[in-house]
């Protein structure tokens, strides 16, 4: 996609999204491209990206999303920015609350990483990037491709192609270890060995004390859940996983 940051008729700053040119010719991306704008622009939660407009100029599609002024967590992540170790259970508390303002409005977002992520200098998180989404079921979905980036793909969509709430769960506990940790929880000498120590049932991520002694155990305690490589002994919902992060206050 290409981004591009203008001025509205307010003189306010905003940010213009438009397929990438290769693809503009692409009759299904353009149709995909619409509306998948009109379903973010029903979102309405603080810590989502927000959808201004959607339409199409000369037969281009494109979007007008608020503009945020703010990094994005793998540059502090990168830079070991402050910012992460201020107050990170906020941080992650508003990470959850808006995947489960998405599950409730029966949607996976199926690519949460830090890339996707922006928070602001005041602490404020807003999740971006739903080029993936599909919707949420009663049940696991079977997919053709493999969605999302390899280090955050949870082992059952790898082995199996399945995909539920589970899946964003598994992306999430990634995530956050790798915030609080400034590692991720399975990194090998080359991706292929990331990949196998991922889906290794023996493997455990490192305890996350050994890169941050500052981790409460009972924060560690919730992330390793959400990372449980067998999908049945992970969390099941965003509700429980809210529920004990507000027990840490």
């Amino acid at each position: 996609m290409h981004l591009y940051v203008a001025r509205d008729a307010a003189d306010n700053r905003v940010v213009i999204r438009t397929p990438k040119e290769e693809y503009r010719r692409d009759r299904h991306i353009r149709k995909y491209f619409l509306k998948n704008a009109e379903i973010l622009s029903q979102f309405r939660h603080p810590n989502i990206i927000r959808v201004l407009h959607f339409s199409k100029d000369g037969g281009i599609p494109f979007m007008l999303l608020e503009y945020v002024e703010a990094k994005n967590l793998r540059d502090l992540i990168l830079y070991r920015e402050a910012l992460l170790t201020d107050n990170p259970l906020s941080l992650i508390r508003q990470l959850a609350s808006a995947i489960y303002y998405l599950h409730s409005c029966n949607w996976l977002h199926l690519d949460i990483k830090p890339e996707n992520i922006l928070i602001r200098s005041d602490g404020l998180l807003t999740l971006i990037d739903f080029d993936l989404i599909m919707p949420r079921k009663n049940k696991p979905q079977k997919v053709r491709q493999i969605p999302g980036t390899p280090s955050y793909v949870a082992p059952e969509v790898y082995q199996r192609h399945l995909v539920d709430e589970r899946a964003d769960i598994y992306a999430l506990g990634t995530t956050c270890y790798e915030m609080l940790c400034h590692h991720k929880p399975f990194e090998g000498k080359t991706p292929e060995v990331s990949r196998q120590m991922q889906l290794d049932p023996r493997i455990r991520p490192a305890p996350m004390k050994q890169y941050n002694p500052a981790v409460p155990p009972r924060m560690e305690s919730v992330i390793f859940k959400c990372l449980a490589k067998n999908p049945d002994e992970r969390y099941p919902s965003m509700s429980l996983i809210i529920k004990d992060l507000e027990s840490l206050i």
